[in-house]
């Protein structure tokens, strides 16, 4: 997802790229308690037939379930921020204040496509100048990083 923003002053650019986030925290936590209300019923019914043994292995279930939930939604918190301003380019790639951070000279820096060797493959979107690189944009889909491309170039004036 791209979201475009312009700066107070109306000559500072910044495009926000965040991963698609098909369920919030709030709905992955209530499909967590209905999953875990269902296999307590359901684990529930079977200790009731004697068949005890299924306590430890629904709870190891939910573990799992919980844990790749955790880290689904952590990943949704990446995101990358790109201001173009007067002088140069900026590129934040991270989480909130924690992440990494990269300068480029705005007349320098050089917007770029690299097509991929197969078709199955996904382009890559790089920007960078005086042998510096970085690649944005990895987790758009196709249509979505070439017109941020698109837009990135048109901007930078390249």
């Amino acid at each position: 997802m791209v979201c475009k923003r312009f700066g107070p002053s109306g000559n500072t650019f910044r495009f926000i790229l965040r991963p698609n986030s098909s369920l919030s925290w709030r709905g992955m936590k209530a499909v967590f308690f209905a999953m875990t209300l269902v296999l307590v019923i359901i684990a529930g019914g079977f200790s009731l037939l004697g068949l005890w043994l299924i306590f430890p292995f629904a709870g190891l279930e939910l573990l799992i379930l919980g844990s790749a939930f955790y880290l689904s939604a952590r990943r949704a918190q990446h995101c990358e921020v790109i201001t173009i301003g007067q002088e140069d380019i900026e590129v934040f790639r991270g989480r909130e204040m924690k992440g990494e951070t990269w300068k480029f000279h705005r007349y320098w820096a050089r917007v770029r496509v690299e097509l991929p060797p197969y078709a199955w493959h996904m382009s890559r979107l790089i920007i960078g100048s005086h042998g510096h690189e970085v690649e944005i944009g990895v987790f758009l889909s196709e249509e979505e990083r070439l017109h941020l491309a698109k837009e990135l170039q048109t901007v930078c004036g390249v």
